[in-house]
């Protein structure tokens, strides 16, 4: 590798370490601990990205790819063996049955809109939509749980109505863990297929707009409230384009223009857009209170 390219590299990492790291110190998350889940990653990534077809993946052969001795990389086989590492939790209940509720044909309207779903036992309901997709979890407690943190309502004590497609768990709770690390996988992963000079596919899109001299405060509280109503209007646009998609499979199924299993394995990946909005502060300036910035996670 260049020279110049790896020093590039390097400080890139640092870059995106640092967020990491100071995340990592505030919950108590030591050098030595953060290392040895890097050590697992590095393994792993070999394993499943440098493959050589017909050969063994060896553990020489990783300790060569990676730097790593012989001894380092048994352990991280065995911690991954054990399940240790395995940091982020499955995508939190309550994510799930948004998902399933905006996406699946039997709870959505024409364009992919949620239905106002009866709460009552039987097919196209809430409670056979928490079966499908909340768990081991009763209706009546995920209920409870969508309306304790406002994303549901109940219509005339029959029906139940979805009020937001999002939904950000609360501070240091698992599902808000996962959904970072998903966040920032999401883009690592699209940014790095971008910069592979022999990627098998075309460049993802990617683009952001900043200020380069920045903006004074009031002007920045305005500009969260812009990202956060258009970002949301975005997204529900694109969600709805998707679902219409969706819809129109389904509509040939039923038609039986398309065979189930022919869609199926018709697909070859799942898709997403990220919207974030980030802010570095200028040197001495000192930052607002968390709640003259609004929701920034809503």
């Amino acid at each position: 590798m260049d020279a110049h390219v790896r020093a590039a590299l390097l400080a890139a990492f640092r870059h995106v370490f640092q967020p990491l790291v100071r995340l990592a110190l505030r919950n108590g998350i030591s050098y030595e601990e953060f290392c040895a889940g890097l050590r697992r990653v590095f393994v792993e990534t070999v394993r499943e990205d440098f493959k050589i077809p017909g050969q063994n993946m060896t553990r020489s052969r990783i300790a060569i790819l990676t730097g790593l001795t012989r001894p380092d990389v048994q352990r991280a086989e065995e911690e991954i063996a054990r399940g240790i590492g395995d940091e982020l939790i499955v995508i939190g209940l309550i994510g799930k049955l948004i998902e399933g509720w905006t996406t699946d044909g039997d709870f959505t309207g024409p364009y992919g809109i949620p239905l106002e779903l009866k709460n009552k036992e039987g097919e196209c309901t809430f409670p056979a939509l928490v079966k499908r997709y909340g768990g081991k979890m009763s209706p009546g407690a995920m209920l409870r749980e969508l309306k304790r943190v406002g994303v549901v309502q109940e219509v005339k004590g029959t029906k139940i109505r979805l009020l937001s497609r999002s939904y950000i768990a609360g501070r240091f709770k698992p599902e808000a863990i996962d959904r970072m690390g998903q966040a920032l996988g999401d883009l690592a992963d699209t940014l790095e297929h971008n910069l592979n000079p022999h990627r098998p596919s075309p460049p993802r899109f990617e683009r952001h707009v900043y200020t380069p001299a920045g903006i004074d405060e009031q002007t920045l509280l305005k500009f969260y409230v812009v990202v956060k109503e258009e970002g949301q209007e975005f997204l529900e646009r694109l969600d709805n384009w998707l679902g219409e998609k969706e819809q129109e499979e389904e509509q040939r199924i039923e038609r039986g223009l398309l065979e189930p299993e022919v869609r199926d394995k018709s697909r070859v990946a799942k898709v997403g857009v990220g919207v974030y909005l980030y802010e570095h502060r200028l040197e001495n300036k000192e930052r607002p209170s968390d709640g003259d910035q609004g929701d920034e996670g809503t």
